[in-house]
């Protein structure tokens, strides 16, 4: 991230949307909107309308697709600010919910202070990996324990029993995971 103490001319919101993301740009010194626009959510998409200009300061909520733009914007030489939006109630509780709305405040707000977007952080590639290798192995334990328990309930009906698994043949099973 870049030193908070200079504001880039142009102050980005972007309220992230799977196919396309709702874009905001501010004039810093004004705050007057230059352009409300649509970008699609993908990395040629970002890159097609953010490269190459002055850098800017851009934020954007936390959320499924946060990280990866983020970063595809940061290596893009973007002051990028990943807003916490449990923590800004103008935009978890707004009652007029809506996209273009969502990115002109996240634009606003990181205008006039960015501590007011309680910036969050990423986690590092590596610890993402592994994060997501501990949710995977989680949901194929649970898929196979729903899996074994309809089969055993199935059997049951048709007046059948399965034999039990034995402990260790479990835990072998499940060190493959």
């Amino acid at each position: 991230m870049k030193d908070a103490s200079t504001v880039p001319s142009y102050v980005v919101g972007i309220d992230l949307g799977d196919r396309s993301s709702r874009v905001c740009v501010l004039d810093a010194a004004t705050g007057e909107v230059l352009e409300e626009s649509r970008v699609r959510t993908t990395r040629l998409g970002l890159e097609q309308r953010f490269a190459g200009g002055e850098p800017m300061r851009v934020a954007l909520e936390v959320g499924p697709q946060s990280r990866w733009v983020s970063q595809c914007l940061a290596d893009l030489d973007h002051e990028v600010i990943v807003a916490n939006p449990r923590k800004v109630r103008l935009i978890s509780q707004n009652r007029a919910k809506d996209d273009r709305v969502d990115a002109r405040v996240l634009a606003q707000l990181a205008r006039v202070d960015p501590t007011l977007l309680y910036p969050v952080r990423h986690r590092g590639e590596a610890a993402q990996k592994d994060l997501a290798v501990l949710r995977a192995r989680d949901v194929l334990v649970r898929s196979r324990t729903r899996l074994i328990s309809h089969c055993r309930g199935a059997a049951k009906a048709a007046g059948h029993r399965f034999a039990g698994v034995k402990r260790r043949r479990r835990s072998a099973f499940l060190s493959y995971l």
